[in-house]
């Protein structure tokens, strides 16, 4: 059941879309606000899966209220509805998960249960040769389908270094934070967690790998459902990630 707030200024669209997705879809809707500014308080309340933004409102736009919310350090996937398709380029600067046009229809609620589900990596096939090969020491890489993977940032390379060498531990934000980002403030340094879970999250869609990053209270969890292969080390003496220059590797290597 996908928990969700629905932004949207024109009363009889906001029951509408709230109808039709309890109706036809795996949601609970657990807010509808007709004023941005009262979603804005409201919304770091609460617990969600996922926002329904409405674009065109009048004194702060759905796009507005998304990149302040990022900015506040609110990790949870955007979705925008939108009388008018010319606004899909710049829903996509603020990062959201998807765009509709509206009014919603049963198969867009279909669609948007899909797309959760892809996003947090709930629907997986139960057999997948799709595999990423990985080399954690000495000229470190990851390749899928014999190609180096394309990061979007070099910071997202780094975040999935970090929680495979964590896997199925829990690791909180803060500590994340402090070996990641230790010379930004936290104001700063928040979206740039969340932003950045977020392109992995989008990789791994695009990818079709069936690797997992669940939020867990203040801290998040990464599942690879046994798609990544550790290549061994091509030299005894090779350091972990050495060619990265990651300083928490460094430290983590003195542990291991």
């Amino acid at each position: 059941m996908w928990r969700v707030i629905i932004v949207e200024d024109e009363k009889p669209i906001l029951g509408l879309h709230a109808r039709l997705l309890e109706t036809y879809g795996p949601f609970q809707v657990v807010g509808c606000f007709e004023s941005p500014f009262d979603a804005l308080q409201e919304i770091p309340k609460l617990d969600v899966d996922a926002l329904l933004l409405d674009i065109e409102m009048p004194r702060m736009t759905g796009l507005q209220l998304a990149q302040t919310l990022v900015e506040d350090g609110i990790d949870v996937p955007v979705i925008f509805s939108t009388a008018h398709q010319q606004y899909a380029v710049q829903a996509f600067r603020v990062q959201a998960l998807d765009y509709i046009l509206k009014p919603m229809t049963p198969n867009t609620v279909r669609q948007l249960d899909e797309r959760l589900q892809k996003y947090y990596g709930q629907k997986q096939k139960p057999i997948s040769k799709k595999e990423l090969y990985v080399q954690l020491y000495g000229e470190a890489y990851a390749k899928h389908g014999g190609h180096l993977i394309k990061w979007p940032t070099r910071i997202t390379e780094e975040l999935f270094y970090y929680f495979l060498l964590h896997e199925y531990k829990l690791c909180l934000k803060w500590r994340i934070i402090d070996d990641l980002w230790p010379n930004v403030e936290e104001k700063r340094a928040l979206p740039n967690l969340y932003n950045t879970i977020y392109r992995m999250r989008q990789l791994f869609m695009e990818l079709d790998m069936p690797i997992v990053i669940d939020r867990i209270n203040d801290g998040y969890m990464m599942n690879t459902n046994s798609s990544i292969v550790i290549e061994p080390k091509e030299k005894p003496d090779a350091l972990l990630l050495e060619t990265k220059g990651y300083l928490w590797a460094y430290r983590l290597e003195s542990i291991i």
